[in-house]
């Protein structure tokens, strides 16, 4: 008899239902998968118009600790990203979402829509601390884009 999911797992799987019923136009391609005792979620982003990201398809990976939905999830980049807020090496998002202002109630649909506006808007006054790459401006934000991001 298989065991009964976990309260993460459960709430994982609400979220993706409701984003299912109300999808998300800039999210495609996302897979749930138990890797190493922790659910993973992979999918693409879409870059915004009107940003240095737009037309970028930048996939990602959620990594759920088992404290989730009461700690946030890993949220990182496995396309390469020019972004003051990612971090050039490893990928890993800094959002107050994530970080400052997580709360249980921050829904997958939530998180995605975050992560969207980040790329619309980078914070560019607040880049991530020892971060290799310390030239992020959108020039090469569009470069890395067109040369990294493509479907």
């Amino acid at each position: 008899m298989a065991a009964a999911p976990s309260r993460q797992t459960q709430r994982i799987q609400r979220d993706l239902r409701a984003l299912d019923e109300n999808p998300l136009p800039f999210i495609q391609n996302l897979n749930l998968t138990f890797n190493d005792g922790m659910n993973q979620l992979t999918g693409i982003l879409i870059g915004p118009d009107n940003s240095p990201y737009t037309g970028g398809y930048f996939r990602f990976i959620i990594n759920f600790p088992p404290e989730y939905p009461f700690k946030p999830p890993d949220f990182c980049f496995q396309t390469a990203i020019c972004h003051p807020n990612v971090h050039s090496k490893e990928g890993n998002a800094c959002t107050d979402q994530l970080n400052a202002t997580w709360a249980p109630s921050v829904t997958l649909s939530k998180l995605f829509t975050e992560m969207h506006s980040l790329l619309a808007k980078p914070i560019y006054e607040i880049p991530i601390e020892d971060d290799p790459l310390t030239e992020k401006g959108p020039e090469k934000a569009r470069l890395w884009t067109a040369q990294f991001a493509q479907p």
